[in-house]
């Protein structure tokens, strides 16, 4: 870990040290003498015109860049509807100080048609309101998954369950093309680790979302969005990853495109298979009793996951584009002999008992889902109306089977090996409307305003039966079987207005939602009666960005914004998860949704270097605790709502451009965190602390070859009621261009120290308990991408669906 962090700061110290002194300015001005906002600038070199870097000019038309590459360049400036000017420069040295005056453009006869400016884009963009990741193209992102791209990300962590935490919030929803995504739990964790990171464009890391998106999210929001296909006629592309790491796994993908006249047909796919291991020791203490109880489990399983997407956008007219959108998918996961093995011992280190359980899993997963979209726009002012409709059905099987053995402290059987298994069936219907309504006042008044109504049923079915080693007939166990029945209904309405004053600019939105919901309990047990909730509750959401540009160098911004987590379906549900006798996980139906208020505070210095302060407040916390049967020696871990969470923030990003070759991204973010509350009418306050810092380096070479290399330290905090120690990940990748660009290899290797996934543990109460957990996160992998067809027209719509916060709630029952 010392290596780790000594490594990360040696990056942050090269970048900070090693600015060039050269700069260049300009103004660039009409016919008129007025200026030229936002003309697109590139510098080429004299020898083979090959482009360099480009620049942007001011809204007022002025350019100021630094860190200029040496040498002799041409300076092509463009903007729309005047002429191309070219001006050859002397040239450039280390301390050159280039000042070009004013620079008039002549206003073209005709407009300029098919204008395609190319520059390379950084790793991470830091914007106003949202941090950027440029997925596409970026050498380490090739081959991986996007739960990898997301652990990479800046101010995001990912917890041993698969979690996703911002800036030390936890509660952040996942979006794919603008849309929650219909999983959570080991589903998400699943996909995420399945979705290849090549068939992303960009990840957006959202912390405080507006009004017009659903208030589900309390840490904000990660977007992924897909790739489109820009291209006329039929294109696409290709791509392969072959990955080496405890074992070898591969994955392979396509993009393919048909764009003719007013219709555009799309469609995506990919199939991985994955084999993975996952080591977890547990320890426990027992005080009072004198005990220590280790519990040590490897699982060695295979995941085979098939994903297709397949869309048509009709453009009726001009301003009308109809759409239809079906996606759908089938999961395996494999789990053969997983062992966990919980040993008793004394003080003194002496084996008291030993406890062999040996698990084999079968779990299809199935998806389906169809969205019909409507989209009119009515002037050229931005009035625009979009519909949505959607349907999306899950449907989740799993069987378990555990065959437990017990030994005395003589390793000889003490009783009967016995057999439980397990057969988990759950089906969820969800359907949404979803219409969207955008009005400009003028050009620097908005309005938008919106309705949503959605509404899920979720059936869950778990039955467990037992037998001995000696009696091949199963007993159906009634007292641990159940079924849960929860139908849910979300109505909700929002209204937000966009206004720009001189210097001032601000968003203000109001989002009202009310929620109905049923849940019903249904036992086997003829003596138990059913047990069943109904709660109908409505909640406001505002939301306000204000934004102060103060001169050219320096502009502040002020976010808030009220949010909302509602439970995970299955967090609802009083099923018994089984890990071994003294282990297992049970649902809550009496969960309250938790509501936070959010703060921020930014200060951007020369439209990059960004600095914030954040502090958020969260009531009726939904928080993952442990509790324990001392006397029986058995913990269990269920989901319940705490007092209140509060969260401190401090952040800087720095993306340095240190060389024309070289640029960096480094972001450092400080965080206090504070969980407060009863567990079984004990106080408990834990707190932790927590440094973070992400570093990326990206280096472009001669002959079309690019090497990446990043890293991420934390020096530990709290993540639900678990504090967790240091830990982080040194990353590496390398690219080349082949086949006249359309080919790209990469190759890259992740977490090359082994140190990404970070021991925990967890005091309070009577419960001593550490945590550490191993999974396949050091891989290196081979990939392959291949681009063909033509290439140069408008790309299939990026549009979202109307099932939003509701798909992100699923999670399945093993």
């Amino acid at each position: 870990m010392k290596n780790l962090l000594l490594t990360t700061l040696c990056l942050i110290l090269i970048q900070l040290t090693t600015f060039g002194q050269s700069s260049l300015k300009a103004k660039i001005i009409d016919e008129k003498k007025q200026a030229v906002p936002y003309a697109s600038l590139l510098l080429r070199k004299n020898v083979d015109s090959s482009l360099i870097k480009g620049f942007i000019s001011d809204e007022n038309g002025i350019l100021q860049a630094q860190n200029l590459p040496t040498g002799r360049f041409t300076l092509k400036i463009q903007s729309t509807g005047y002429q191309t000017r070219v001006i050859k420069l002397d040239e450039i040295k280390t301390n050159s100080q280039i000042d070009l005056g004013t620079i008039q453009l002549e206003p073209s006869s005709t407009e300029l048609a098919n204008v395609e400016i190319k520059a390379i884009k950084p790793f991470i963009e830091n914007l106003v309101d949202k941090t950027v990741v440029n997925v596409e193209n970026s050498v380490m992102a090739a081959g991986n998954s996007a739960m990898e791209v997301i652990e990479k990300s800046p101010g995001v962590m990912v917890d041993k369950d698969g979690n996703i935490s911002i800036r030390g919030k936890q509660g952040a929803k996942v979006m794919i093309d603008g849309k929650i995504s219909y999983l959570t739990g080991n589903d998400l964790n699943n996909y995420l680790r399945n979705l290849g990171a090549d068939q992303i464009a960009q990840l957006e890391i959202i912390s405080n979302p507006s009004s017009k998106y659903d208030a589900a999210g309390t840490a904000g929001i990660l977007n992924i969005k897909l790739k489109k296909n820009s291209q006329m006629g039929m294109n696409g592309s290709v791509n392969a990853t072959l990955g080496q790491g405890f074992y070898t796994r591969g994955r392979a993908g396509f993009n393919l495109n048909y764009r003719k006249n007013d219709w555009n047909w799309f469609s995506n796919g990919s199939y991985v298979h994955q084999p993975n291991m996952n080591t977890i020791d547990i320890t426990r203490q027992f005080a009072k009793q004198g005990e220590v109880w280790n519990s040590n489990s490897f699982y060695n399983f295979i995941a085979q996951n098939t994903q297709l997407k397949a869309g048509v956008d009709w453009t009726y007219s001009p301003k009308t584009t109809l759409g239809l959108l079906i996606s759908g998918g089938r999961s395996q996961t494999n789990l053969y002999k997983g062992i966990n093995r919980t040993t008793q011992r004394n003080l003194n280190n002496q084996l008291l008992s030993q406890l062999d359980t040996y698990n084999d899993l079968d779990n299809p997963f199935t998806n389906l889902a169809n969205n019909f979209n409507y989209k009119h726009s009515y002037d050229s002012t931005g009035k625009e109306l979009t519909i949505d409709l959607d349907y999306a059905r899950f449907h989740d099987q799993s069987s378990n089977a555990y065959l437990t053995q017990w030994f005395g402290s003589n390793n000889t059987p003490i009783k009967s090996d016995s057999l439980i298994r397990t057969q988990s069936l759950s089906n969820i219907d969800q359907y949404s409307f979803k219409s969207d309504f955008v009005l400009p006042v003028n050009k620097t008044t908005k309005w938008g305003m919106g309705i949503k109504s959605s509404l899920v049923k979720t059936d869950n079915d778990l039955q467990f039966s037992s037998r001995i080693k000696e009696n091949p007939s199963y007993t159906f166990l009634h007292q641990l079987s159940n079924r849960f029945q929860y139908n849910e209904q979300i109505h909700a309405a929002y209204i937000n207005q966009d206004r720009k004053l001189g210097k001032w600019s601000y968003q203000l939105g109001l989002r009202g939602e009310w929620t109905i919901a049923q849940g019903k309990s249904i036992s086997y047990m003829s003596d138990v009666p059913d047990s069943s909730f109904n709660r109908s509750y409505f909640q406001v959401f505002p939301s306000a960005f204000l934004q102060f540009e103060a001169n050219k160098k320096h502009n502040l911004g002020l976010k808030y914004s009220r949010r909302i987590d509602r439970p995970q379906y299955n967090s609802m549900n009083p099923f018994i998860f089984y890990i071994d006798n003294y282990n297992y996980e049970v649902g809550n139906p009496n969960l309250l949704p938790q509501l936070t208020n959010s703060f921020e505070f930014t200060h951007t210095y020369a439209g990059a270097y960004t600095t914030s302060l954040a502090y958020s407040h969260t009531d009726q916390v939904i928080t993952q605790l442990l509790k324990q049967d001392t006397e029986k020696r058995v913990t269990y871990q269920t989901t319940d709502n705490l007092a209140q969470r509060v969260t401190y923030s401090l952040g800087f990003s720095l993306p340095i451009p240190i060389k024309s070759w070289w640029t960096s991204n480094t972001d450092i973010y400080l965080n206090h965190v504070e969980l407060t509350g009863k567990l079984d009418q004990t106080s408990i306050n834990p707190m932790g602390n927590m440094l973070y810092v992400n570093s990326n380096h990206t280096f472009s070479l001669k002959h079309d070859v690019k090497i990446e290399v990043g890293g991420q330290y934390f020096t530990g905090g709290l993540e639900q009621a678990f504090n967790f120690q240091s830990g982080g990940a040194l990353n590496l990748g390398i690219q080349k261009s082949i086949l006249n660009k359309k080919g790209t290899l990469r190759l890259n290797a992740s977490d090359i120290l082994y140190t990404q996934i970070p021991n925990a543990s967890i005091k309070y109460a009577d419960l001593d308990v550490f945590v550490k957990s191993r999974g396949e996160t050091r891989v290196v992998r081979l990939n392959f991408s291949y681009r063909f067809g033509n290439s140069s027209i408008k790309e299939a719509r990026d549009r979202s669906t109307g099932l939003d916060a509701e798909k992100g709630r699923v999670k399945n029952t093993n």
